[in-house]
C-alpha cells in the first residue's frame, strides 16, 4: 500500500485502539513543526490540552524505514519538545523517547518490531495511550524497558568476566578439577538469562522470576503451518509455544527424513555456536544441559528455552531443509 492507504488503513486505526479519537481535536494531522526558517509537517500530533504529547510519522507500506525517516522524527520531538514519537511504515514500528537525564536531551528507540509481532509488544505500545500519557504510566512503562534493556547490555559485555568469576568462586570450594565444566555452565547461564530478560522486555517489560519458557495469552493458540507447492501438508496448534514447535520438529523428523538432512548437534544459523537446537542427548556441544528442553518421540531432544522470536527463526530454518515452507499465525 501506498502511504494514504497505509495510513488510513493502519496507522489510524491503530491511533484509535491507543484511546486516542482519530476526529476529535486532541489528534491534529499535518501538524506543523518551525525547522529553522522553514515549516516541515508531522503526519500526527496527539495533543493534551492543546499541546502536543506523542508524534506520529507514517511512510507507506512500499517504503522501507531507513535512518533519514528516524533522524526526521527525532528532530520534530526535539524541536518541539515532544517526549514520545512512533515511526511506522504500517509493517514495522519505531517507539522513541525523549531522554532527559543528561544536559543535553536526545530520542532513543525504546522498542522495535514488526507487525507480526503487534501482540508481544503490548507493553511498548501502551506507553503511548492516551490513559498511560494522562497518568503517568507511559514514564514508569520506559524505565522497566530500559532498565531490562541495560541489563542485558550489562550482561552481554560481561559474559565472559562473570564466567570467571562464578568459576573461581566454585573451585576455591570444589576444587580445579571442575573449573572447565563450572565455566560452561556459567556462560550458558548468562545466554539463557539475557534471553528470558529479552522475552521479559517484550512481553510484559517487568522483571520477575521465569523459566524463561513461553509467556503469552492464557487462551490463545499458537500455530504453526507447513506448505508444499502452495498446499498445507501439515499443521500443529497448541496453547504452549515449546510444545507446538516440538511437533513440528518431530513431524520433520518422522515425516519428512529431517535427519538425513541436518547434522547432530544441529546448531542453527551459521552453524557456529556453542548451543544446539536438536542434539542426542540433552546437552550442548560444549557439554552444558539443555536448559528447557523437550524430548521428541525419535528420542532426541530440542531446545525450547528461547525468546518467541528466536523459536520462530530457528523453527522456520528446519522445513526449508526438506522443501517446506512455514507458517506461523495465531499468537505467535
Amino acid at each position: 500500500m501506498d502511504e494514504e492507504n497505509t495510513k488510513r488503513k493502519i496507522i489510524e486505526p491503530l491511533i484509535d485502539l491507543l484511546g486516542w479519537e482519530i476526529l476529535s481535536s486532541d489528534v491534529e494531522l499535518e501538524h506543523s513543526v518551525q525547522m529553522g526558517s522553514g515549516t516541515k509537517k508531522v503526519d500526527y500530533a496527539l495533543k493534551r490540552e492543546g499541546t502536543p504529547v506523542v508524534f506520529v510519522e507514517a511512510k507507506g507500506c512500499d517504503t522501507p524505514l531507513g535512518q533519514s525517516h528516524e533522524n526526521q522524527l527525532k528532530s520534530y520531538m526535539r524541536q518541539v519538545g515532544v517526549d514520545w514519537g512512533l515511526l511506522s511504515n504500517g509493517r514495522e514500528f519505531e517507539i522513541f523517547r525523549r531522554d532527559v537525564s543528561s544536559n543535553r536531551p536526545n530520542e532513543i528507540s525504546l522498542a522495535k518490531f514488526s507487525i507480526e509481532t503487534v501482540p508481544s509488544n503490548e507493553h511498548p505500545l501502551r506507553a503511548l495511550s492516551r490513559e498511560s500519557i494522562d497518568s503517568g504510566e507511559s514514564r514508569q512503562i520506559a524505565e522497566k524497558i530500559e532498565a531490562v534493556q541495560n541489563a542485558v547490555t550489562s550482561l552481554r559485555k560481561n559474559k565472559e568476566d562473570l564466567a570467571e568469576d562464578v568459576t573461581g568462586v566454585v573451585t576455591k570450594v570444589a576444587g580445579n578439577s571442575v573449573s572447565q565444566q563450572v565455566e560452561n555452565e556459567a556462560k550458558g547461564f548468562v545466554d539463557d538469562l539475557i534471553e528470558t530478560l529479552e522475552e521479559q522486555a517484550h512481553q510484559t517489560a517487568v522483571i520477575r522470576e521465569s523459566s524463561g519458557d513461553d509467556v503469552g495469552p492464557e487462551d490463545g493458540e499458537y500455530v504453526i503451518c507447513l506448505g508444499r507447492n502452495g498446499e498445507t501438508v501439515y499443521r500443529t496448534a497448541g496453547d504452549v509455544q515449546s510444545e507446538t514447535m516440538a511437533s513440528l520438529v518431530n513431524y520433520l523428523i518422522e515425516e519428512e527424513d529431517l535427519l538425513e538432512e541436518i547434522e547432530i548437534p544441529y546448531i542453527p544459523g551459521t552453524g557456529q555456536g556453542s548451543r544446539a537446537l536438536i542434539n542426542d542427548k540433552p546437552k550442548h556441544p560444549n557439554g552444558s544441559d539443555m536448559r528447557g528442553q523437550q524430548e521428541l518421540s525419535s528420542g532426541y531432544y530440542l531446545l525450547t528455552n528461547l525468546n518467541s522470536d528466536n523459536k520462530k527463526r530457528y523453527a522456520s530454518e528446519l522445513p526449508v531443509k526438506v522443501g517446506l515452507e512455514c507458517e506461523f499465525s495465531g499468537s505467535w
